[in-house]
């Protein structure tokens, strides 16, 4: 199984592989800051922190990943998968061993 046969599943949520991504690192990586996800990104020579960032606000947009803000300091923030994401991620990740 590849991401071309992935595709139908990512139509019907409207999400690129860059988005799905950002969505699956956050999944496997617990909660975490801006900064940490751009980071992981480029190191992982996945996508430049601008289009890091673009995805990220994508897939906050789409109820995918959830944004939660510092109560002291709003500046600070970090990301979830919420439930929404939580099903996209076990829709691929079931298309991916029915192969």
């Amino acid at each position: 199984m590849n991401t071309f046969e992935t595709n139908p599943i990512r139509d019907r949520y409207d999400i690129t592989t860059n988005e799905e991504y950002i969505i699956g690192m956050v999944n496997n990586l617990g909660s975490m800051s801006t900064t940490r996800v751009l980071e992981i990104a480029q190191e992982h020579k996945v996508m430049s922190n601008a289009t890091a960032h673009k995805y990220l606000k994508a897939a906050v947009a789409k109820k995918l990943l959830l944004q939660r803000w510092d109560k002291k300091d709003r500046r600070n923030t970090s990301f979830t998968v919420g439930a929404r994401g939580t099903k996209l991620l076990e829709e691929l990740k079931h298309a991916y061993v029915r192969k």
